[in-house]
């Protein structure tokens, strides 16, 4: 089974559960931290996909370094580990972070532009993003990237829109290697 595949089966039934228990906001925050801790640790990492350390320290240590956490939330890591699937976690908590986005209808947006973009510029691709996905919150990242000389690309729901120069100048490149 992929690791997409499992980490969808935790991640809702951790997002019905706490759905079921109003405790979605609660939960959200859990996971945001673990993702933080997943992107930022590489330590974390490779301790959770180690199969050098017995599941009762996993275990342990899990609880430790999420104390804070809700029951439910640690619940679902103890769990994991139990079944030999906490190398899935990090995977889980950012298909958790999905079900919730969808669910309060949130979309996320990447933004790559050669320059810094104007409040006005921002504001009006969330306006755009919001007319075309009936979102109740527009989430912008944005990142400046020189290497694509100008434009911007604009990413979201698994839609990409590139408008950039580099990708207009490799396309009259490939058509003139053609003619």
């Amino acid at each position: 089974m992929s690791e997409q595949r499992i980490a969808a089966r935790y991640s809702k039934a951790l997002f019905d559960k706490a759905q079921e228990e109003n405790l979605l906001d609660v939960v959200k925050d859990n996971v945001e931290e673990l993702i933080v801790l997943s992107q930022e640790s590489r330590e974390f990492m490779l301790f959770i996909q180690s199969p050098m350390y017995k599941m009762a320290a996993k275990k342990k240590a899990l609880d430790n370094i999420f104390a804070k956490h809700h029951a439910l939330t640690k619940g679902l890591y103890a769990l994991m580990v139990d079944k030999k699937r906490e190398a899935y976690i990090p995977a889980m908590g950012e298909s958790f972070m999905k079900l919730y986005n969808n669910a309060q209808k949130i979309v996320l947006v990447e933004v790559e532009s050669a320059v810094e973009l104007s409040k006005t510029t921002v504001a009006d691709i969330e306006a755009y993003v919001k007319k075309h996905t009936q979102a109740n919150t527009v989430k912008i990242i944005t990142r400046v990237d020189p290497a694509i000389l100008g434009g911007v690309t604009i990413e979201f729901n698994g839609r990409i829109f590139d408008n950039t120069v580099s990708t207009q100048l490799k396309k009259i490149k490939k058509e003139l290697q053609i003619a």
